[in-house]
């Protein structure tokens, strides 16, 4: 998927003195004046307009800014000693950058200060006016004794699940060896039987659903409707661009915008008729002798040969019962001479799962 950089938008961090939103790109709180100290962290505010002030832009995307290690004060990348107290700057620390800011769940809303009557923007702890502190609500009372409130533990335990497990453990223990377990016994073939089967084919009206490209030629076409069908990183006929928005931080305040992009291609999607070989009839042929043949094929103009299939079967008398065996092959099948005697493993549930001589 294709990436660009549509530009730069400006963070937020808070105030750790008076609670204060600020711009991401503000060294100093503008309610209180503290200085942006060096771990507080940037996020996403509610406005996420772009950059437009071209020295704006270039240190957005300067690079993650510089804390002196004298007296903790901001710099921008590339600065070489400290503005606040001209120290050395070589031995600053740079702020983290690079990490993807997820969007807050709900942006608080914008309030109007109970002194004034001014407009403040969301985040705000005081009034950008007259300075007066926002008025928060108390939480409603219910909401505060469900907060208070203890929550029972839960009285499961992890080992109480261990007798579960150890059953389900034993019970596939037992299928396994009910499965595998096999025993010898001598089985006398007391009868064979063998059948064969040809399936005759002819053109029958059938209705499939392809995409328009893939409908056979001949077929007559019902209806389309444009569906999506795949997804490209560059543009094509009947495409539609799909972007999904990043914001990375770049340490110095703002965050680099990144759309992610890609097309999705629509096409049609068609019910359509056509003419399909179908199996109409079948000739078969069976016997209880050692020489299985294909039954004779009697083909209209309008018929033709489809598959071929065969099955053979032995019964072996035991001392106890009597147990079937299914030949794969004609050439294994011809061995089981009337009245022969053949080592057979029998499994847990009876059935024969291999002979020998």
């Amino acid at each position: 998927m294709a990436k660009k950089t549509v530009g730069y938008t400006e963070l937020e961090w808070a105030c750790p003195n008076c609670g204060s939103a600020n711009p991401g790109m503000k060294k100093t709180c503008q309610a209180c004046g503290s200085p942006q100290p060096e771990g507080v962290q940037f996020t996403l505010g509610a406005q996420r307009d772009l950059i437009a002030d071209e020295t704006r832009q270039r240190a957005a995307s300067a690079g993650a800014d510089v804390h002196c290690p004298y007296c903790g004060s901001r710099n921008p990348a590339g600065a070489t000693s400290c503005a606040q107290c001209g120290g050395d700057l070589a031995e600053g620390k740079a702020r983290a950058a690079g990490a993807k800011l997820a969007a807050a769940e709900a942006a608080p809303a914008a309030w109007k200060c109970p002194a004034c009557g001014a407009e403040n923007e969301s985040g705000r702890s005081v009034c950008s006016a007259c300075g007066s502190q926002a008025k928060v609500a108390n939480p409603a009372p219910r909401a505060q004794a469900a907060a208070s409130a203890p929550v029972k533990p839960s009285a499961f335990r992890p080992w109480m699940a261990l007798p579960i497990l150890a059953f389900v453990l034993a019970l596939c223990v037992g299928l396994g060896f009910l499965l595998f377990r096999t025993e010898t016994q001598t089985g006398v073939v007391q009868s064979v039987q063998w059948q064969r089967v040809i399936y005759v084919q002819a053109q029958k009206e059938v209705t499939r659903q392809a995409w328009q490209d893939e409908v056979p030629n001949g077929a007559k076409v019902l209806s389309c409707s444009s569906e999506y069908r795949s997804r490209q990183e560059n543009p094509a006929p009947n495409s539609k661009e799909v972007c999904a928005t990043e914001y990375v931080d770049q340490g110095n305040g703002a965050a680099e915008v990144v759309e992610t992009c890609y097309y999705e291609v629509y096409d049609d999607y068609c019910k359509y008729t056509a003419l399909e070989w179908q199996n109409v009839r079948s000739e078969q042929a069976q016997g209880t002798d050692l020489q299985p043949s294909w039954p004779p094929l009697r083909l209209s103009a309008a018929e033709r040969e489809g598959e071929r299939a065969e099955d053979y079967l032995v019964f072996f008398r035991t001392d106890g019962a009597v147990l079937e065996y299914n030949p794969e092959t004609e050439a294994s099948f011809v061995q089981f001479a009337p009245n022969s005697v053949w080592n057979l493993s029998v499994n847990s549930f009876g059935s024969v799962v291999d002979v020998s001589p």
